[in-house]
This record gives C-alpha cells, structure tokens and sequence, in this order.
C-alpha cells in the first residue's frame, strides 16, 4: 500500500514529517516499509518557454525550437507538432534522466544539435501514452521545479499491512488511524450527487442477483452523456504517487475512490450489454471469456461472474472482459460498487492466477456499508469534472444487511491481558478516538462497545485490549516477565533431532532451510528415471507456479539449489545440512502423505580454509563418510556398515549406502557428473541423505555408559595379506573379530597396494591390530595362537596369501 503524503494531509492535519509518520504509524502496528520522495526522479528536469519554432532545414518531420530557461536559453529539435510560441514545456537537458532511468545526451539531427529534450506525458510516468509534448498553464513560473509545478513535490510511504487490517488500504481509513494516533479530527470529502431527474435508472438498467451466497451487497448507478477523455493533473499525480498507471479519466475516477474508500468499483459499457441487463450469478461450466489481459479464461461453477443477458462481462472482483472495457466511444455507463464474499474472491483468483487491485481488497474483506457511498462519491466527481450526468436513482440491492458486532467493555481485564493501570476513563476516550460507540445494558448493567462498520477485525475482549495498546503505546507499558509454571519437555525423538542438529554444528557445518516443493523439471536435474520411486510425489491442489507445483520427496534438491547459488556468488567451498520432512504419497490418494524426517547435506570446495599453514585438498568420498562415522559414534548407532552401492543422482563407483541392522538408511558419496553440471557447479561435491525415522530404532536409548581406562598394556601386530581384489576389507575384518573374540580391541586397514610383485587381479590389504583384555596382561603366545588361527581362516575362506 502506497500512501500519498500531500493526500493524506487533505483529510487530517498531520505536523509530522514524513519519516516521523512512518515511524507513529509502524509503532502502532501499521508497518512502513520505505518513505520515497516522489519528486525526486524529477529534479533534473527544467521549466522552458517556446521562444520561437521553425522547421528543420534539412528534415521535413522535425522543429527546432528555441527554449528560454529562467538562466538562459537552449535550442530543441523536436517531431512534435502540438506546440506554439509562448507554450511553457518541460525540458531534459543534457545529463539529466527520465523517471524511467533514461539519461538524456547531445544529439544531432542534420548538422543542427539538439542541446536537450522536450517531454510528453508518457514520458513522465503520467499517461499510458500521449500524442505530443505535455503544455502547462501559462501561468507556470519558469524558477519552480517541475515537481512542484506538477504536484509530485510528494512523499510516498510504502506500508506493509497485515491481512486484519485490510481497512487501511483505503486512504479514509488510514486517515482515521492517524487522526487517531495524533488525536486530530478527519476532515472528510463532502459530496452531494446532482440526479438526472428525466431519466430513472430503473428505465436504462435491470440487475438480477442469482446467487446472493457470493454477493450478498450489490449496487450500481448509471451515467449518461458520457465523455471519456484525460484525466486532470491532479488526478494523474494522485494515482501516480499511489502506484498507479493513469488510463482515463472516468476509469482513473474509479480508481482514485478505490483508493480513497478502499471500495473497488468497476465501470460497464451499458450499450454493449446485452438487453441492457446485469446478471450477478455463478460462471457456468467451462464458459469462457477473454479478459481485459488478453487471456481466455475457462470458468466453472462457484466463479462469480457479472453477466449481461447472455455471456459473461466481468469475472467479479477480479477482472474486466477485454470487449466490454470503456472507451473513447463510450456514451453510457453502468458503474458497479459491490460487497463479494471474501473466500468466493480469494479462490477464485488463485484458481485463474490473477492478481488485480480489486481481488486483492475483495479477498482480505471489505466494509458492506461503503459500497453506496463509494458510487455517490464517483458521481459527485464526474458532474464536478463534467465527465457525465448521473441517472436518477440507485440500485442497492442487500441480501445480508450488516448487524452491529457489541464487545463487553471491561477495563479491569483489558488492564489485566496488557500489564497496565489504566483509568477506565482513559480507555473510552481512546475508543471515541477510534470511532467506536458506547451502549449501556440496563438489563445487565454491563457496557458494550461498538468497533465502526469498516473495522472488521475488531471481534473480542483481546481486540479492544490491543487497540488500548496500539495508541496508548507500547513503549508507555512496562515491561513485565508473566510467571508461568512450564510443564512438560521435549520427545526423545525431538532430543534426537536436537543433538544430531548440535553435533553437525559442531563439525562446522552450516544449517539451511529451503523450501519444502519443486517442480517436475527438477527431477530431471536431479537424474532421476521415469518411474522411479522419489517421482511419486504429492501434488499441489493450487500451486503458485509451475516450479512450486509438487511436495519434496528428498532433501536433494535444497542441497544442491543452495550449493549453487552461493557458487555463482564464487563460494565454493561450503559444508551444508538440512533437517526436515520430505513427503511420499499414500495408496489411498485421499490419505493425508507419510513424512518421515529427513537429513541430508553436502560438502564442496576445500575441506580447509586456505591459509599459509592448510593444504588445499579438496573434499572427497572419505570426508563424507567420515562425517557420518563420527556423527553416528555421538549417536550410538549399533549395527552400522557400509557397502557399495548406487542412486541416480550419484557418481556410479563412488558412492555407499548405510546400513543397520540390514536396513537400508541412507547414502554417501560423489555426485553425478551429469547433475554437477546441471546445477552449474565446478568444485568437487560429496552428498548424503539420511532417513532419521529408519535410523531411530537402531540409536541406543540408555544412559551413556562410561568406561574405565584400561590398566594393563595392549599387545599391536600387523597383518598383510595378497589376495583377490573382489575381496572386500569389511570381510577380513568380520573374521578377525569372529577368531579373536573379546580379545580384538580395534583393528584399523592402514595399507592397500597394486603394483610391482603383486599378481594380476590381486592386491594387498594391510591390518593394524590391537590386543587387550580389561582384566590381565595379554601373554604373546596368546596373541600368536590367534594370528595363526586368523592367517590359516583367511587362506582357507579367501585363498589369502600371508605377504613377506
């Protein structure tokens, strides 16, 4: 919402600047974003006269103009043939810029230098187009600026409104509110609309309502004799300070009051309806129409729409057909003003994804009592600017007439709910500031008050204690710590998820968060086949785009996507994680989807900073598979492996699967060359995906079990055998540990060599041993019967040769 300053100030009488209004507005809960001098993007241009005008010598199209400035004067060349000697124009000299960005140079047109620009309405933002150089009032003072020459000596603050305060997207309202925060008076518009009494707008017009659950307030006036054509300065600028392109001034009315009563209204070509009827009722199946867009809309029943007697005309609160826009040869108008269920609007413009002015205040909810005065007020402009007649009569058709909403009126708990001691006093003064009414019950003693018709927020006892918090200010109430007695604590399952979020932190990883859907084409970045299981996803009944249409069913894409953007930013070497449910569909379509937990992260670049005492290594399979290892030794996972294994998105040879208990948990490994390009990523990138919910079974739920120092020493051999490069490592391992028994502390693989002395299809694999018992000194010929019995089971089980 963009709210004029100069505007603003006609209704209240504001002594803030407009930095300090923005900052009284956002203290009360009506957030400014941003306060932009208007007038700025106009300083560089000048005021000049037109001291003589003569055709190019050279060009039969062109006019060099001579323009005198209040300091001097400047030759023009120009195409332009609306302008006379005396006309004062605006001028862009040399170096200075149009709204639109464009800076203006020297030209020359055929031997004649053109030392600056002449400016048409178009080319200051103030018309969609313009047939020549924009002329102002020949009492212009050529020492003005042009933006106060024009109105645009403005400031614009640019409010961030919450959907319940939907009211202030009118400028009456927001002039209510201020007028309230400084404890002023609203000067509001006075109009008075002067009928055309020969002509009745029963005679010119029949509106029907077939479905009054949609449009429970429907009302319009007629206009006659119309004469379509600009608007006036101020109107334009008006519009222009409010973010909006004028077109017209009867359509430029119509939206000025929309602005001013936060009231769409929308204007028909009464003779283009047909049988001069207006039919309020539910689009039927599949009916089209072509909107003022240019796009064909198929409709479907529960889609409002204003018909004629026979083919839609309006869809209702959204937008025009593009055949029934008023025009220069417009005579006759049925203008309508009408109230639109909020939920009907809503749907019905994410359905057509259509985002207009008027869907967006229909769908947040308007005031049903401005929908007759917001049509008196475009009469009054009309018959004031001499656009049209207004036809005698109203048509005010209101199925559900709006009741009075009372809120029990209770200091003492108002008081209570904010931490204050305000005198009763006090607070109905701040409520008359607000506009509400004050009723005394006689019958129960009790008194109520009554929040205006366009206050719609306003419900309850909290509401009232807000509104006493917002102008009495919040930084007038102390400040105080509610005692509250916490009850409860988190889940083992949320523990579990804290200290897996903890412990990556810890291993110098950053968390991120993304979004929680994609589109269809990501599948296709990612590698996945048709038919695979990660493309059975949950669909979006109403996505926002075409990118945002279906639920996640892995943590990949977030990953890769935040990967990506830093490395087009030249960050490459990052270490990422992201925790959170992905979404798989049920057989039963109507179930609601399964969501299990998900973890999932990626290392790129370098593992270390770089510095004078780091290496340069880059990342690889063994840093994300020792990420895990150490992230499960803190989890107490039992049963874990890892084995080779495979997934379309990965490198094919360079990635494990995880494994408890025989269960398939997750992956690691390098990512597919195919998917790195795709995602425009040039450092090496190791990832991994982890299903927390397989994982939670297999995490050890005791107490942490401590584990006292050994006392007596450890007794170390090395073992290195030749044998077929099929065996796996992790084979030789389980044997070890199957012969020793309890007497293995730990083995570790320090040595894998192909090469010279070693036969074709074999290597060599070498084992660091560690033999120790808690409770006595290991004897060597102990440790030495269990080597012979591990080198004599590894010949027998895997041909293993004992190397020299």
């Amino acid at each position: 919402m963009r709210v004029s300053y100069k505007w603003l100030r006609e209704y209240v009488p504001v002594e803030q600047s407009p930095e300090e209004l923005a900052d009284l507005l956002t203290m009360a809960g009506l957030e400014v974003d941003d306060v932009i001098n208007l007038g700025a993007s106009y300083r560089g241009l000048k005021l000049g006269q037109v001291i003589s005008l003569e055709p190019h010598p050279r060009a039969d199209q062109l006019y060099v103009c001579g323009i005198r400035l209040f300091y001097g004067e400047v030759t023009v060349v120009t195409a332009a043939t609306n302008l006379k000697v005396g006309d004062k124009v605006p001028v862009a000299l040399p170096g200075s810029s149009l709204p639109d960005g464009k800076v203006i140079q020297p030209a020359e047109f055929q031997g004649i230098v053109s030392q600056g620009m002449l400016c048409s309405e178009e080319e200051l933002g103030l018309a969609r187009k313009s047939e020549g150089i924009m002329v102002l009032p020949p009492e212009t003072d050529l020492k003005a600026d042009l933006p106060t020459s024009l109105g645009l000596d403005d400031h614009v603050l640019v409010l961030e409104l919450t959907p319940n305060r939907a009211d202030c997207y009118g400028m009456l309202n927001l002039a209510r509110e201020v007028a309230a925060l400084t404890a002023t008076q609203v000067k509001l518009p006075t109009y008075s609309v002067q009928e055309e009494l020969a002509q009745s707008i029963h005679d010119l017009v029949t509106v029907e309502v077939l479905d009054p659950e949609l449009a429970p307030r429907y009302a319009g006036r007629v206009l006659l004799n119309v004469k379509v054509g600009e608007s006036p300065l101020w109107l334009k600028t008006r519009l222009l300070a409010a973010g909006m392109r004028p077109i017209n001034n009867l359509v430029d009315l119509t939206n000025y009051v929309m602005l001013e009563f936060n009231q769409p209204l929308h204007a028909f070509d009464l003779n283009k309806m047909k049988d001069r009827m207006v039919v309020v009722r539910s689009a039927r199946q599949d009916e089209l129409m072509q909107t003022l867009d240019g796009e064909e809309r198929k409709l479907q029943p529960g889609q409002l729409v204003i018909a004629d007697a026979e083919r839609p005309q309006c869809i209702a609160g959204v937008m025009g057909a593009f055949d029934s826009e008023v025009t220069a040869a417009t005579t006759s108008i049925f203008l309508e003003s009408a109230y639109f269920s909020p939920v009907s609007i809503r749907r019905t413009a994410q359905e057509l994804a259509i985002r207009s002015e008027a869907a967006i205040r229909f769908g947040k909810g308007l005031d049903p009592e401005t929908v007759p005065l917001a049509l008196d007020r475009v009469a009054y402009l009309v018959e004031q600017l001499k656009i049209a007649q207004v036809a005698k009569g109203i048509i005010d058709q209101n199925s559900r007439p709006t009741a009075a909403r009372k809120i029990w009126f209770r200091p003492e708990r108002i008081n209570a709910l904010l931490g204050t001691r305000l005198e009763s006093t006090d607070m109905k003064e701040i409520f008359q500031r607000l506009n509400f009414q004050t009723e005394e019950d006689n019958t129960d003693g009790k008194t109520y008050l009554v929040p205006p018709s366009y206050r719609l927020d306003i419900g309850n006892e909290a509401d009232l204690a807000e509104e006493v918090a917002r102008i009495y200010g919040y930084n007038n109430i102390p400040a105080t710590y509610p005692a509250a007695q916490i009850i409860g604590r988190l889940t083992p399952e949320q523990e579990f998820s804290a200290q897996i979020r903890n412990i990556l932190l810890g291993l110098g990883l950053s968390e991120i968060i993304t979004y929680s859907f994609h589109g269809e084409k990501m599948f296709d970045r990612l590698n996945i086949p048709e038919g695979h299981h990660l493309r059975q996803t949950v669909k979006m009944m109403i996505p926002l785009s075409e990118e945002g249409s279906m639920m996640r069913t892995t943590l990949l894409p977030g990953v890769l996507e935040s990967l990506s953007y830093n490395a087009s930013r030249n960050h490459h070497d990052l270490q990422v994680f992201e925790m959170a449910h992905v979404y798989h569909p049920q057989a039963d379509v109507s179930a609601l989807p399964d969501e299990p937990l998900y973890l999932a992260g990626g290392l790129s670049g370098r593992i270390n900073e770089h510095g004078w005492n780091q290496n340069n290594r880059e990342v690889d399979f063994y840093d994300g598979k020792g990420l895990l290892e150490t992230l499960f030794a803190h989890l107490r996972v039992d049963g874990l492996s890892f084995r080779r294994g495979e997934h379309p998105t990965m490198h094919p040879g360079r990635t494990a699967v995880l494994e408890v208990a025989g269960r398939q948990v997750g992956f690691v490994g390098e990512i597919h060359p195919a998917v790195k390009n795709g995602f425009n990523l040039t450092a090496p990138v190791i990832l991994f995906e982890l299903n927390l919910d397989a994982l939670w079974p297999a995490v050890e739920k005791e107490v942490v079990r401590v584990v006292p120092l050994p006392k007596f020493p450890p007794v170390l051999r090395d073992l290195a055998f030749i044998l077929p490069e099929d065996i796996k490592a992790e084979a030789l391992t389980e044997l070890f540990r199957e012969i020793s028994g309890e007497k293995l502390e730990a083995i570790s693989l320090f040595d894998v060599y192909q090469g010279d002395h070693i036969p074709n299809g074999y290597r060599s694999l070498a084992f660091s041993m560690t033999f120790r018992t808690p409770d006595r000194t290991l004897q060597d010929e102990e440790v030495n019967t269990v080597m012979e019995a591990i080198i004599k089971a590894a010949a027998e089980r895997f041909g293993a040769q004992l190397r020299a």
